[in-house]
């Protein structure tokens, strides 16, 4: 493995964390707060002192990032924390405070829109409730009728409908296509990924409408589908509750705990190798797997569609798992670090990623940088997740988790400033862009 010695002795420590187990137990009505909650960035100087600070904040809202071990500290416990004598840099000095900036009055006038045309850009100016998401997601179907399906893949825990769309050229031989396959907001509270899936979606329906070559040469030579709301009930959760909720809202039996890490619970490896912490078998953990392989309403839902589209003609040639954050494209495997499992097309996949890093660097004019590697060399242990589920169980061509912006907390980690979506938004674009025209022979 090639962590940073940090990561190397936290991951597969916090990886089978526990959240506070008052964030677990449902259902509330009260919203939690996060006043006065300070971040903190630890660095670990040996595996002793790794394994305390997993141990002692085993309860803590925490990640795993590039740049050390993070963790939300109530205000009543800040100066407790400090008397620890941790390598700690703070790195937000009021959570809260970040969520309540946030929260700005959407600019987007949807009351001003004119059927069968594209929605306003401003729509990217802001985040929006669950049902404007909705809607905002017929208005792109009903600016391109003739070549956009909305398929019910199922329902959520919470009876939420899981939709995906279906964009499409007018040329190319049906069901005969390259695969190009999306997923946003798996984790509820990673909204950025959110407003990266729809903007992707509007610019190639925007692209075809507008007769440019390039996005029409990608809608009839790939069939594009897009699935936006993995998690409804947990993104709505995250909106008239609790900010910083990851998982579903699925109840288990004889625990008071509530949710399953979707991105844990795929069937591939489900659970990865013993002793790793690839996945946590403890319910109150953010990273909890669930009782068995695909149990959750949600994984059966969208599994149902990439069953099928990995069984089609041409298969799955990109897939993509937006989340946030990291800045990182990680590729199959995260289940294991035995190189002897790794992709024998490894060298191919990593190309593209540093392909689309490049695009993604090359078009942002605010100097950020994107690691790219296999889950396992530049992350952490992680069993039953998409990337690896849609690479091993399908064989998609390219399997990614896409880390989106920020690298850390203080620079808004899960809670990413407003003004920041819409450069993140195009700068993403400019790396599909990339990725749809490199990949064209695999």
């Amino acid at each position: 493995m090639k962590f940073l010695t940090t990561l190397a002795l936290l991951a597969p420590l916090v990886a089978s964390r526990s959240v506070n187990v008052e964030e677990s137990l449902g259902p509330r009505t009260e919203k939690v707060s996060y006043n006065g909650y300070q971040v903190y960035s630890i660095r670990a100087a040996d595996k002793s002192e790794a394994e305390f600070i997993e141990k002692r904040f085993a309860t803590y809202h925490t990640e795993v990032t590039s740049r050390g071990f993070e963790v939300a500290i109530p205000p009543n416990e800040v100066r407790s924390f400090n008397e620890l004598g941790l390598n700690a840099r703070l790195l937000s000095d009021d959570l809260g405070e970040q969520i309540r900036r946030e929260n700005k009055a959407p600019v987007y006038k949807r009351w001003l829109h004119k059927a069968g045309h594209l929605p306003d850009l401003s729509w990217y100016q802001t985040y929006h409730p669950y049902e404007d998401h909705l809607q905002y997601w017929d208005d792109l179907a009903a600016a391109f009728p003739k070549n956009s399906k909305k398929y019910e893949l199922g329902l959520s825990y919470e009876n939420r409908t899981i939709y995906a769309f279906h964009l499409f050229g007018d040329k190319g031989e049906k069901g005969n296509k390259p695969i190009i396959l999306w997923h946003g907001t798996v984790h509820a509270r990673e909204w950025i990924s959110t407003a990266v899936i729809e903007y992707w979606a509007w610019q190639l329906i925007n692209g075809y409408k507008t007769k440019n070559k390039e996005i029409t040469k990608f809608l009839d030579y790939y069939d594009f589908w897009l699935v936006p709301f993995h998690n409804p009930d947990g993104f709505s959760y995250t909106q008239t509750t609790d900010r910083m909720w990851r998982k579903n809202r699925l109840p288990r039996s004889n625990t008071t705990c509530i949710g399953t890490d979707l991105n844990r619970n795929w069937s591939f490896e489900w659970g990865g190798e013993p002793g790793t912490g690839a996945a946590s078998t403890n319910p109150c953990s953010d990273t909890f797997q669930g009782l068995a392989p695909g149990d959750t309403p949600e994984n059966i839902a969208v599994s149902s569609l990439s069953n099928k589209l990995g069984k089609s003609r041409k298969g799955i040639r990109s897939y993509i798992d937006l989340h946030s954050y990291g800045q990182k494209i990680l590729t199959p495997p995260g289940w294991t670090c035995n190189t002897s499992q790794y992709p024998a097309t490894l060298p191919r996949m990593l190309e593209v990623a540093e392909g689309f890093a490049n695009a993604v660097q090359a078009f942002d004019s605010r100097n950020e940088t994107y690691q790219y590697g296999t889950g396992c060399d530049i992350e952490y242990y992680s069993a039953g997740n998409g990337r690896d589920h849609h690479y091993g169980a399908y064989g998609a061509d390219h399997s990614w988790t896409l880390e989106l912006d920020p690298v850390t907390s203080g620079q808004g980690g899960f809670v990413l400033p407003p003004e920041n979506i819409w450069p993140v938004v195009q700068e993403q674009w400019a790396g599909e862009l990339w990725l749809l025209n490199n990949v064209w022979k695999n």
